[in-house]
């Protein structure tokens, strides 16, 4: 099923060569220090925040691909999840059933589960605030400055769950003069889009500025049970930004958001014969049907009295709201920024996950109501020492979330939903940390960087029984009966060394070694008492080295980072011997030790009118032990979502022209990953994988309308992205028209 990984891994040194020949990559930041690059017909200077302050990329000795508003609109990315065709390394895809929910992977590092009592180890920050649970991540881009994709452990300054990597979203600042820009959409399958943002300054000293958006999207899959279209969605949201300039050393930057995600993602019908995905699989997916029996209604704060009263379901909503502030005072001798947030989610859904049962009461279906508050408080110094020798950010940080969930399983009825299972449980999480990292310069050409992080953290969970259901779920006394604790604490020191030489004013060497680790939990919608096990943190240790350079009076750029990553106390879910009754179930357990190794390459060229880009990635992915506890899992198996090769690559071309007043665009972008397995116990595979995007656009002279065309997966390539009783699918070939203004 995949490619030998060493044949792929000698093929660098010649892929290398292309890259450096064809070659660039998707990642823009900042445009202000661009200008000496640009003026001589280079690549834009690219500003990341990948170590708590702004520097350049080219500085920065760490692995971290960013996109600009310049990039997001060139290459058409309108959410979270679609910056991952662009990422070496990184596979992402919605959570079985929710479209919503976005499940990344770094590195073979991720996590499918959505459950408050089960963490990621890649984690997404909005505006510098940690954002606990991915049941509502896929960040719809619509006021971005710019998007972060950093590779690799960020135990150090970004903390707890980020050993795959973190996913750093920034938002546009209110500017100090009036300004407006909107962007409609409408393309396949019923969809149509609305964004627009206003900037309306108070005075010098108060910006104020107000951003929304609207999705509605009527779904690719068809029901040819109900006749109903599903994986769609319906979207909105609203975002208010405050910038308070008392003073030239103080700024305060406050914001409220709200949104709201509804829509469906059901898995794929399937017929008799020999399946392309399963590994002696008797059946064939149907792209893009479904058959399932449940039909659509809107989600309510009682899912099961809908279920039950309706006999309908179908249906996932998340609502968010989130107020935040960002204090930045600057004390003559150093920054000091106070970051604190407040953010809910409320989350439900009804899904039916067997895609062939017409029978709705016989169906396998999961009804689930939950919410999550969390409070976090921030506050982080940087700062110049001795000449600026030594470069120091250093904060504390404190973290409380609150979760609520009922999940509600209904399975084997008839002519009545019959429950099986109804767990509810309250978790709450409570973390801090303080955390220095310093680079010190120790020649002109040589910077030593020694950082550290101490976490505190404390869980507990607690259980009732079903109100609803006699004799489903279960009380705190069940589960203590087990031996099973109902609190957990961990107290965890995450260090990062790295050294950086500077060959050349444009060419760095580095080298770094990072620790991070990702919380333990508990199995929370464990069907009986003896199943709420707890499990251990899991451990990572990534080793890296790698260059980044610029050439050819910066027109030609090309990063290379080489590493091995070893996870010990893995979590996974598999057959395993339980601990506390001692017979073979299904359970979450620390699996043994996974070790990954590969080399990423970013390369970028500005030849002209034309900007290209190709970035190769190469991954060895393997379990060096794995816990004789489990029957099932075995150092046979690989890592989930782990290609041994992958490459994105393109080329973006604007030229003015006079005799149409106006800029004309054009875009082509081609990802490509060798298959990879979607299932723990390599049940399932993806196949080989080809996605090109292609677009077009005209944009005024003034710069004040732009209308565009553009095609993604032009090739109607098919893929899935996970199975559980089905087949999920990934999108389908869509069309889409734009028109952009400016104000």
């Amino acid at each position: 099923m995949r490619t030998k990984p060493m044949k792929l891994l000698q093929l660098l040194p010649s892929t290398c060569i292309a890259a450096i020949a064809i070659a660039s990559a998707p990642a823009y930041a900042a445009d202000a220090p661009a200008e000496q690059a640009a003026s001589s017909g280079g690549l834009d200077a690219i500003v990341v925040t990948a170590q708590r302050r702004e520097e350049k990329l080219q500085d920065v000795p760490v692995a971290v691909t960013a996109f600009s508003p310049a990039m997001i609109r060139q290459l058409n990315i309108n959410d979270a999840i679609q910056t991952s065709k662009f990422v070496p390394g990184m596979i992402s895809g919605h959570n079985a059933g929710l479209g919503a929910a976005n499940a990344y992977y770094l590195r073979a590092l991720g996590n499918s589960q959505s459950t408050a009592t089960f963490d990621a180890p890649v984690t997404t920050y909005v505006n510098d605030m940690y954002i606990a649970r991915q049941n509502a991540n896929n960040y719809a881009f619509f006021d971005t400055e710019r998007v972060e994709i950093l590779r690799g452990p960020q135990g150090t300054l970004f903390g707890r769950n980020t050993t795959g990597g973190a996913v750093n979203v920034i938002l546009r600042k209110p500017a100090d003069h009036f300004a407006a820009s909107g962007e409609v959409t409408g393309g396949s399958y019923d969809r149509y889009t609305a964004k627009a943002t206003v900037d309306l300054p108070v005075s010098e000293k108060v910006l104020t500025k107000l951003s929304g958006f609207y999705i509605k999207d009527g779904g690719y899959l068809h029901n040819i049970t109900t006749g109903e279209k599903m994986n769609g969605e319906k979207n909105w949201g609203l975002r208010g930004d405050i910038r308070f300039k008392p003073s030239a050393a103080l700024t305060i930057d406050l914001a409220a958001e709200h949104s709201s995600n509804a829509g469906t993602y059901a898995g794929l019908r399937s017929v008799a014969g020999t399946s392309p995905y399963v590994v002696n699989g008797t059946s064939v997916p149907v792209f893009y049907e479904t058959a399932a029996g449940l039909r659509k209604t809107d989600c309510t704060q009682n899912n099961i009295n809908t279920l039950l009263t309706t006999g309908k379901g179908a249906c996932n909503l998340t609502t968010v709201t989130s107020v935040s502030a960002n204090v930045a005072y600057d004390t003559g001798s150093g920054m000091l920024t106070y970051i604190a947030g407040w953010r809910r989610m409320n989350q439900g859904y009804i899904n039916q996950y067997d895609a062939n049962t017409v029978n709705p009461y016989a169906a396998y279906i999961l009804v689930d109501n939950g919410t999550n508050d969390q409070w976090s408080q921030e506050l982080k110094y940087n700062t110049g020492l001795f000449d600026n020798k030594l470069k120091l950010t250093t904060g504390v940080f404190y973290l409380q979330e609150i979760s609520n969930d009922r999940q509600t399983t209904f399975t084997g009825g008839t002519t009545a939903f019959r429950p099986i299972q109804d767990s509810i449980y309250r978790f709450k999480a409570e973390t801090a940390a303080f955390y220095a990292q310093g680079d010190i310069k120790l020649a002109d050409p040589l910077t030593l960087t020694v950082g550290g992080r101490y976490t505190w953290e404390k869980k507990t969970l607690h259980f009732t029984p079903s109100p609803s259901f006699t004799g489903l779920g279960y009380g705190d006394a069940a589960v203590q009966a087990y031996g099973i604790p109902l609190a957990q604490s961990v107290n965890k020191f995450t260090p990062r060394f790295a050294l950086n030489y500077k060959v050349a004013p444009d060419v760095m060497l580095f080298a770094s070694a990072t620790n991070g680790f990702k919380s333990g939990g508990w199995n929370g919608t464990a069907a009986i008492p003896s199943s709420a096990v707890t499990f251990r943190p899991e451990k990572t240790w990534s080793y890296e080295a790698g260059m980044k350079s610029e050439f050819l009076d910066h027109k030609l750029r090309v990063n290379i980072t080489g590493y091995i990553a070893r996870t010990s106390d893995l979590q996974a879910t598999a057959a395993v011997l339980s601990p506390v009754t001692g017979t073979i179930a299904q359970l979450p357990f620390n699996a043994g030790t996974q070790k990954v190794q590969g080399v990423e390459i970013e390369t970028s060229a500005k030849l002209g009118d034309f900007t290209l880009f190709a970035n190769p990635s190469f991954m060895k992915a393997k379990y060096t032990y794995i816990s004789p506890a489990t029957t099932a899992l075995t150092t046979a198996l690989s890592p989930v979502r782990a290609p041994t090769f992958q490459i994105s690559s393109g080329v973006l071309y604007e030229k003015s022209v006079d005799a149409i007043k106006g800029t004309i665009g054009l875009s082509a972008a081609w990802r490509h990953n060798s298959p990879y397995w979607v299932a723990v116990l390599n049940t399932t595979h993806t196949q080989t994988e080809d996605f090109l995007d292609l677009g077009v656009t005209y944009r005024t002279a003034n710069d004040k309308i732009t209308v565009g065309f553009d095609v993604a997966n032009v090739t109607d390539q098919k893929t899935v992205t996970a199975n559980f009783l089905s087949l999920f699918p990934g999108d389908p070939r869509r069309y889409t028209v734009r028109v952009k203004f400016k104000m």
